[in-house]
């Protein structure tokens, strides 16, 4: 049992190691069909939330509207996550350790305690 837990760390460790802990590191897009939004991740360390249909950016996610802003290696994998007060959530974005590239999304809304939790697929 020792050598699995043993195994995981390193895995988690590795996969960290991968990204850098560096969000400019991190390029690429993943789909929300419940919402037809595409979630942006690019290299200039911005995170765009745009309407998947028509490309009309919804929000874009920078150092001017971004608190709390973590990666962070968990046994589950890689996460990112921040707070925006202009869209009063919390945002979290998981890479569970798979081989896809698909992301779980966890949406926190201020005004309510009901969280919002999609798996968003990989686009390009």
């Amino acid at each position: 049992m020792k050598k699995i837990f043993a195994i995981a760390a390193v895995l988690v460790m590795g996969i960290a190691g991968m990204f850098a802990l560096d969000l400019k590191d991190i390029q690429g897009t993943w789909h929300d069909s419940n919402w037809d939004a595409n979630w942006t991740f690019n290299a200039d360390g911005k995170i765009v939330l745009t309407k998947a249909s028509s490309g009309e950016t919804v929000f874009t996610f920078d150092d001017s509207n971004v608190q709390k802003f973590k990666i962070l290696p968990t046994t589950s994998g890689l996460s990112i996550s921040f707070d925006c007060e202009e869209t009063e959530r919390s945002y979290k974005f998981t890479k569970p350790i798979t081989l896809n590239a698909d992301l779980d999304m966890h949406i926190d809304p201020k005004w309510t305690s009901e969280g919002y939790d999609v798996k968003i697929k990989f686009q390009k």
